[in-house]
């Protein structure tokens, strides 16, 4: 036995039913290329390549999206209201508010607090307007559905109740999705 044959029986990769056809012999190019693999990741706000389905990009993450999650805190006192976050909506996308949660270094304080979501410092009009803070957590969010179009300032602004004692550290966490709303098809 030479020195650069291995001892096993050399292995045949196809199945025995064409093997037997072929009289035990597999023949098959040897010239050609490694096959081409699409790549498994999808491109920047592109879907996936595959069968394309509609589905609204506001109730589901589409292929391409970005996740948002925005933490933002302030001190206020009372009868006086603080910005907690602010967001930008990127030109061309549109952003999906999915949770909301408030949070204090007290947590009897959340029960002073108020809150509202702004559209470029506007109220928005319907929803979400002086709602009480006692609605989700900065761990447990409680869901909420807002949809922002492109290039608008989202802010969820907070106010203390004036019967409030003390000035409160307050907590805000948003979490949701930017995407590109496209047609299928």
């Amino acid at each position: 036995m030479a020195d650069n044959e291995d001892p096993r029986r050399p292995q045949n990769p196809f199945a025995p039913a064409l093997r037997s056809v072929y009289g035990g012999v597999s023949a098959y190019p040897l010239d050609l290329g490694p096959a081409p693999i699409v790549p498994s990741q999808p491109g920047g706000l592109l879907p996936e390549q595959g069968v394309p389905i509609k589905l609204p990009g506001a109730n589901y993450p589409p292929a391409g999206a970005i996740a948002v999650d925005l933490v933002g805190d302030g001190n206020i006192a009372p009868a006086a209201s603080a910005t907690l976050v602010t967001f930008t909506v990127p030109d061309g996308l549109r952003f999906r508010a999915d949770g909301i949660g408030f949070g204090a270094d007290d947590e009897v304080a959340l029960r002073f607090l108020t809150w509202s979501i702004r559209f470029n410092g506007d109220p928005v009009a319907a929803g979400y307007n002086n709602v009480p803070a006692a609605v989700g957590s900065i761990r447990q969010l409680a869901p909420i559905f807002q949809l922002v179009g492109s290039s608008i300032l989202f802010t969820v602004l907070a106010a203390a109740d004036p019967t409030a004692v003390l000035t409160y550290r307050y907590v805000c966490r948003v979490k949701g999705w930017v995407y590109s709303e496209r047609e299928v098809g």
